[in-house]
């Protein structure tokens, strides 16, 4: 039967223009509340009077909440007005059971209220009626259900206004193209010698570098800075003149290969790494590396450092000096060049397929305006945008934006992170924090905002924290 019932009801949706008023089986005032404590309580009158049962027959009406989908429902007690022959045949019989009313025996209405606990799928639900009609003895049995009720609980979903910051435009478009070449030279020597050691392969990072920017026909370098490290052991004066003399070497390795002019070129060194030398021991593991930090930290001296390092640390000096210091010897390279101006913006979808890392932040998003906000492709133009710059707040905060409106919510936090806390980083944390359901945090965030769309999503917060859920009575 109650897959009939199921059945009827998805009928009687289905076809709004069939639902029948509950008045004509003597119901009205019926109501449904959602309360606090979880509990779904269920309130009608019913008048035995006003129904056209006759003496043989009698109604059995059954409140009932059924799911969206009608692949659940719970009934509620029921409610029997019977004719006068049926309910004395009933009474005969000891089968009267829950609550039957005699048609005719009550001149006003009887008040059902009734409750269940409240299950989330009741969150979208349907209040109906089975309105069962039976014969004498249970013969001539009828059965449709009546929807009375549509039941949404669920709160309603924070739908944000996005703000995508359009990047000031460049007078220059300089890039930099940065590495780490570890080319070895002979003891105490300042020669370069291209095939000694691994040295072809370091000095290629370089030239290949170089070559990049050659290749690019819209580019032109503008400055090729080198600049060179020494490891700690030997004499101060001597690492000094070894880091300018090696950088010196690699310079004109580099411009011979390259056929740029000298004036091209910058160079400088640090005679003795210690940065990268506190770097390397405190991912080391060693046992004594937090001291050897602290002593790295002090105003020793740094001509007497190393010496005094030796004599603190015997025991992993010669680990530091076989496993640490060959890293520390090497040039770092920053290859600057400049790339010309884009206005065109099919031109500028075609550099944003080949070659992206030649557009600005503003030619980005210049494009980014030829595409409908949250389709793949205005996504995606920020999402590249932000690779290419990395730090950049106001490419992190678009790139943000546009993870929120696809639900990648993880990829937002993380460019939030590199966002600053600028009044429109905040505006999108509050954002991020509102999807994630965390409200409290998302209204300080809000607070913290001179973005004029704030207003609105404090309201929708609002709303949603006070929601208490909507019925709609058909």
């Amino acid at each position: 039967m109650k897959k009939l019932i199921i059945s009827i009801l998805a009928g009687v949706m289905g076809l709004c223009a069939m639902a029948q008023n509950v008045d004509r089986v003597g119901i009205s005032d019926m109501t449904v509340e959602k309360t606090d404590n979880g509990l779904l309580i269920v309130s009608m009158q019913v008048a035995p009077s006003q129904t056209s049962v006759s003496y043989n027959r009698q109604l059995v009406l059954t409140p009932m909440v059924l799911s969206t989908d009608n692949s659940k429902y719970v009934e509620l007690p029921s409610v029997t007005i019977a004719g006068k022959n049926a309910y004395y045949n009933t009474l005969r019989n000891d089968n009267l059971q829950g609550t039957t009313l005699l048609k005719g025996s009550q001149k006003g209405s009887y008040t059902y209220t009734q409750s269940i606990p409240f299950e989330n799928w009741m969150t979208n639900s349907v209040l109906g009626v089975e309105v069962r009609g039976e014969g004498c003895c249970g013969n001539n049995v009828t059965d449709e259900v009546i929807p009375v009720a549509d039941l949404n609980y669920a709160a309603p979903q924070f739908n944000p206004s996005f703000n995508y910051i359009e990047p000031r435009a460049v007078d220059s478009k300089l890039f930099n193209l940065t590495g780490k070449a570890y080319i070895s030279f002979v003891v105490n020597k300042t020669v370069i010698n291209p095939d000694y050691l691994n040295n072809k392969t370091e000095l290629k990072k370089i030239l290949d570098t170089i070559d990049a920017v050659k290749d690019n026909k819209d580019a032109k370098v503008r400055k090729i800075k080198l600049t060179g490290y020494a490891s700690p052991e030997g004499p101060y004066a001597n690492n000094v003149r070894l880091a300018e003399g090696r950088t010196e070497a690699v310079k004109e390795y580099v411009r011979q290969q390259s056929a740029f002019p000298e004036s091209l070129f910058e160079t400088s060194s640090v005679p003795e790494d210690w940065a990268g030398l506190k770097a390397a021991v405190q991912k080391s593991g060693l046992a004594d590396a937090k001291e050897i930090v602290e002593f790295i930290d002090s105003d020793y001296p740094i001509e007497q450092r190393n010496d005094r390092l030796r004599a603190l640390f015997p025991k992993t000096y010669p680990f530091l000096l076989e496993n640490i210091y060959p890293g520390l010897r090497h040039t770092d390279y920053v290859i600057t060049y400049e790339v010309r101006k884009y206005t065109d913006v099919n031109e500028i979808k075609q550099v944003f397929k080949t070659r992206p890392q030649n557009l600005s932040l503003n030619e980005f998003f210049l494009l980014s305006q030829t595409y409908r906000p949250g389709t793949p492709e205005f996504d995606e133009v920020f999402d590249v945008a932000v690779r290419m710059f990395p730090e950049d707040q106001v490419a992190n905060i678009n790139a943000a934006s546009a993870s929120i409106s696809r639900g990648d919510l993880d990829s937002a936090t993380k460019f939030l992170n590199r966002a600053g806390n600028s009044s429109e980083a905040e505006y999108v944390r509050g954002i991020l924090d509102a999807k994630k359901g965390n409200y409290d945090s998302a209204l300080s965030h809000f607070r913290k905002t001179k973005d004029p769309k704030a207003k609105d999503a404090i309201d929708q917060i609002n709303r949603i924290q006070n929601y208490n859920g909507a019925v709609t009575y058909r």
